[in-house]
């Protein structure tokens, strides 16, 4: 019986790769198989704000976006991708956010930054609002920027 799993595993696995070749050979094919996606932070807002975002440059320790400025990074969207980031608003509002989901339906994500983090949708014509989440066991003085990396 387990040679047969493994049959199969092998035969789906196999039909992937000459699927993803087939789609390479199409021109414009690999492109909407995987797209790029591109996030944009903005801060809309009086004050700066702090933030870090995993699978980024900034994803280490937490990173000032100055008032009317913007963050942005990219990466290609194979299967089902999350992104993440934390920001620090104010001692208030605080927390992680999902920048990134299938749901978001967008390539090109602009957040825009004030009280909370809101997403455009141009899907809807319209922004959502997205609530900060902290799990309980994460600790923010553990990505504070000491001396030695500021100077970086």
């Amino acid at each position: 019986m387990a040679t047969t799993g493994h049959t199969r595993v092998a035969s789906a696995a196999a039909l992937v790769v000459v699927a993803m070749i087939l789609c390479s050979a199409i021109p414009g094919a690999g492109a909407t198989m995987f797209p790029e996606v591109e996030i944009t932070l903005a801060n809309d807002g009086e004050n700066p704000v702090w933030f870090m975002c995993q699978m980024t440059e900034k994803g280490d320790s937490l990173y000032e976006l100055p008032p009317n400025s913007t963050y942005r990074f990219n990466f290609t969207h194979v299967a089902f991708p999350m992104r993440w980031c934390y920001m620090y608003i104010h001692p208030g509002s605080q927390g992680f956010f999902w920048v990134y989901t299938v749901r978001s339906r967008c390539t090109k994500c602009f957040w825009s930054i004030d009280k909370h983090p809101s997403l455009y949708r141009n899907d809807i014509g319209r922004w959502e609002r997205q609530k900060l989440f902290m799990p309980p066991s994460f600790n923010i003085s553990n990505f504070l920027l000491n001396d030695t990396q500021s100077a970086r």
